[in-house]
């Protein structure tokens, strides 16, 4: 019986560990967001999104998906897939590379439209109202919301 016991215990240790794996802020932010509107900080420039852009942060990663509004119909989003480290008040993220072809790295022209001006980025993040997610860094400020 006292074996028994044992085994329990490690076990609903091991599940409760196991289910720590996840924080509260890791739960927040992950999912797909839509960008809304990116602010150049320097310029002082606002833009509404043009086009369908969406961020998507799962676990260590984050995707940026961008469909563009010439692209014919059924055509794929361009996605740009990277690591990101998290912490309670801030999220950095850089060394884009082109998903499916991690060997090519994204120029940083690329990542404009989406408010990242730099190979490696800042941003402090703030989530309001649990649908509205702000990354803001030194040179942009980004709103999106949940989709």
């Amino acid at each position: 019986m006292k074996k028994l016991y044992t085994i329990f215990t490690v076990c609903i240790a091991i599940l409760l560990t196991s289910c720590q794996e996840y924080s509260y802020i890791e739960n927040e932010l992950h999912g797909f967001w839509q960008v809304t509107r990116v602010e150049n900080i320097q310029t002082g420039e606002s833009t509404e999104a043009q086009a369908d852009l969406y961020y998507s942060f799962q676990r260590s990663m984050v995707m940026l998906n961008y469909k563009s509004p010439t692209k014919p119909s059924g055509q794929m989003m361009t996605q740009y897939i990277t690591t990101f480290d998290l912490s309670t008040d801030s999220i950095t993220m850089g060394d884009f590379r082109i998903n499916m072809e991690y060997d090519k790295k994204v120029a940083i022209e690329a990542l404009h439209k989406f408010g990242i001006y730099d190979e490696y980025t800042t941003f402090a993040w703030d989530i309001e109202k649990k649908h509205t997610l702000i990354l803001t860094s030194d040179k942009a400020r980004i709103t999106l919301r949940k989709y």
